[in-house]
């Protein structure tokens, strides 16, 4: 009788959603899939703040991790004096041919009022690219 009060106690200080089923183990489309909504440079370029460049990096699925811990350096290299985001080939493909993006990856682009005024080609280190991009963001 004890151990069932033990349990009736337990349940009626748990809950009853402590029984319903957890999220663990389901699975969700990929955050880039889920982000793949915009039609033209200027739809990603308006989510940023207008006083700063924003950098477009262009890369391809296979590259990802060779480039994931240079980009997330890069992007605090560079807060405060351009915003950095990056836009996977696969989930954007007409973005990407329009801006002759296809061929070498990663392909960088540095936009400053609108305007594209810098273009970065297989290089994703985060010296070298806030080197070339770091003269134009001042």
């Amino acid at each position: 009788m004890k151990s069932f009060t033990s349990v009736a106690m337990a349940l009626l200080m748990v809950g009853a959603n402590a029984f319903a089923p957890s999220n663990f183990g389901v699975t969700r489309p990929s955050s880039t899939a889920m982000y793949a909504k915009y039609n033209t440079i200027e739809e990603i370029l308006a989510l940023f703040p207008d006083d700063k460049p924003v950098l477009i990096n262009f890369y391809d699925a296979g590259i990802e991790d060779d480039i994931k811990n240079d980009i997330v350096t890069l992007k605090r290299v560079m807060e405060g004096r351009a915003s950095v985001c990056s836009a996977k080939t696969q989930d954007y493909p007409e973005l990407a041919k329009l801006w002759d993006a296809t061929d070498v990856s990663p392909t960088m682009i540095l936009f400053k009022d609108g305007k594209p005024v810098k273009r970065i080609l297989g290089e994703y280190h985060f010296l070298e690219v806030s080197a070339k991009i770091g003269p134009l963001c001042e």
